[in-house]
């Protein structure tokens, strides 16, 4: 049993004992009912003023503040859990903000692309065949450009475009399709040019992802290991060093000229 589901026990045993609701204490803590059983199931994080207020209504001190202090809530998550992880909170975000340095997004990446990023890495045909199969199905959502669409906003270095993955037909192929995302309602794609000195990037490409509870996740990858951080502080100041770099960067007018002229190159 993980550390946020015996915290999670906790709550309920208390709620429980003062002869309270889940839907009392969202109330008091202004959540619905559902997400309260979710903190209780060990699988959201509660913010300290949350906590604080459920001590008062449930009569217990210092106890849950203590508690929730020596939780650690922000561990990196490793292989296999991460990527379903991941995978599950790209199916119910609200919106994704994506840096990248070198590669296209994996939502923004055309069939071909995928397999040329995974075949040195897959030997087996039927695995390839079965990650080519997720990678695309994860992009069902965003590409259905509805009304329920969740906003994706990409802020791409020159180097996705440059770094050459399939050859030239695969790239050229790429920069299209990122062409006609940024005809969907709800993506916004720009480029940071190589050439500009004084742009201040994030030291590793990163995404936030906003869930519909109103709380954002920082989500990054090391070689092995996905990383998701939900510190307040921390994703304070990645959203602000995210924001200013989308300010630098090129408008989305000019990002999707400089696609274009990439895309001639490879023609």
């Amino acid at each position: 049993m993980t550390a946020a589901q015996l915290f999670g026990r906790f709550i309920k045993q208390s709620r429980e004992r003062a002869g309270r609701t889940q839907v009392e204490l969202g109330k008091i803590a202004h959540l619905d009912r559902s997400m309260v059983a979710k903190i209780e199931a060990g699988e959201r994080v509660p913010d300290k003023r949350q906590v604080v207020a459920w001590e008062e209504l449930l009569e217990v001190g210092d106890e849950l503040s203590d508690l929730w202090r020596e939780v650690d809530w922000y561990p990196a998550t490793h292989r296999p859990d991460w990527f379903a992880r991941r995978a599950q909170m790209d199916r119910d975000a609200t919106a994704l903000r994506i840096y990248q340095s070198q590669n296209i997004p994996g939502l923004m990446q055309t069939e071909e692309y995928v397999h040329a990023l995974y075949t040195p890495v897959l030997r087996s045909r039927e695995d390839l065949k079965r990650t080519v199969e997720a990678r695309l199905r994860r992009q069902d959502r965003f590409l259905a450009a509805g009304p329920e669409s969740p906003l994706l906003s990409a802020v791409l270095d020159e180097n996705t475009l440059r770094t050459v993955l399939g050859g030239p037909q695969v790239m050229a192929e790429q920069c299209a399709h990122l062409l006609a995302l940024t005809e969907l309602p709800n993506f916004v794609i720009q480029i940071v040019p190589m050439d500009n000195p004084l742009v201040v990037r994030p030291s590793a490409p990163l995404t936030i992802i906003s869930m519909p509870s109103g709380r954002d996740w920082i989500y990054s990858e090391s070689i092995d290991c996905g990383h998701f951080v939900n510190d307040p502080a921390r994703v304070q100041q990645l959203t602000r060093t995210y924001t200013r770099l989308a300010a630098d960067a090129l408008s989305t007018t000019e990002s999707a000229q400089f696609i274009r002229n990439v895309m001639e190159e490879y023609q």
